[in-house]
């Protein structure tokens, strides 16, 4: 952590840049965490152009089906592969309050920059109630929050912008990520909170909107993003292209790279999120069809259907992301 707690919001505005990329967590045969394996996904996921930082314990990263000594060893291992070569925000997302500052502060002093906390997941929860828990982890927790607002049924509650607003006078609060898939959405919790905090989002067609829309206040990060590892190549560096011409405030050619990133996503990704979740046994699928280590899934997550999976695969082919079908499917 390169900062002192007043100056979080400053830093986060002033460092962050790039994707801040989903992980897989890779289990090895009989279902333990697979340390090498995840090794190497960072490794790989650091090398995918545009990156520029890490989003660990993600949806996409099956942190609700670690136990708790894992969860721990996971961030350690995902820290000391990237020993510092760029910030590393680290979920720490739990019903249970002591758990949450459990979570951080051990990401905090293994060297997380950041945290994620959602609001509380599971039980009833209330606006009131929703504030009630980011102030009473804000003072404990001992580093910069990225607070989470998503209309994704799965998570089962939405975190409005006049809600984000009441959390401002919290200083650990330095950053929000918004994924509401509605645009009008996504531009009031800018005009709402963006003076304040950065309000980032894991989608390209939204950062567009965002720089595009509001100059002075949208960041120059994505997080939480997963198209990186399924929407480009070595080859075809897309995302990395859109980073640079957003970057260079080329918007034109911005563009052009969000509706090719847009066309192969909404094949593969895009469906399920409009039907308000994340597929992620399907997503840990394909990234392991390029080159990610995956391993087997924990219950209660299923593995795709076969055509779910042979469908997705033909798409990553046609887009000259992956050279063949694997023979298997």
């Amino acid at each position: 952590m390169n900062y002192a707690l007043p100056e979080a919001r400053d830093w986060v505005r002033a460092t962050l840049r790039g994707y801040f990329t989903a992980l897989y967590t890779p289990f090895t045969p009989d279902n333990q965490l697979d340390e090498a394996g995840l090794r190497h996904n960072v490794d790989t996921t650091l090398a995918l152009p545009g990156v520029g930082g890490l989003s660990v314990n993600t949806l996409h990263q099956e942190f609700w089906a670690l136990t708790q000594p894992e969860r721990l060893r996971l961030v350690e291992v995902v820290l000391d592969q990237v020993r510092g070569r760029v910030p590393v925000v680290v979920g720490c997302s739990d019903p249970a309050p002591d758990n949450v500052v459990m979570y951080a502060q051990h990401a905090r002093a293994h060297g997380a920059d950041l945290v994620m906390v959602w609001p509380p997941y599971y039980g009833p929860r209330s606006a009131t109630g929703v504030r009630h828990f980011y102030e009473w982890l804000a003072p404990r927790v001992g580093i910069g929050m990225v607070i989470y607002s998503t209309t994704l049924a799965e998570l089962g509650f939405y975190l409005t912008p006049e809600q984000a607003e009441a959390l401002l006078p919290l200083r650990e609060v330095c950053a929000l990520q918004s994924t509401t898939l509605n645009f009008a959405s996504h531009a009031a919790m800018l005009e709402r909170v963006g003076a304040e905090i950065a309000v980032a989002t894991s989608l390209e067609e939204y950062h567009l909107f965002g720089r595009l829309s509001f100059p002075e206040r949208a960041p120059e990060f994505l997080i939480g993003s997963s198209r990186p590892i399924f929407c480009q190549s070595a080859a075809q560096p897309h995302c990395g292209r859109f980073r640079s011409a957003v970057e260079a405030g080329d918007f034109t050619e911005a563009a052009r790279q969000v509706r090719v990133i847009s066309a192969i996503a909404e094949k593969l990704q895009s469906r399920y999120f409009a039907a308000g979740f994340h597929h992620v046994a399907l997503f840990k699928s394909l990234a392991g069809l390029l080159g990610m280590k995956t391993g087997p899934f924990r219950p209660a997550l299923a593995p795709p259907e076969a055509r779910e999976l042979r469908e997705s695969a033909a798409v990553l082919v046609q887009a000259g992301l992956l050279a063949e079908l694997p023979p298997d499917l």
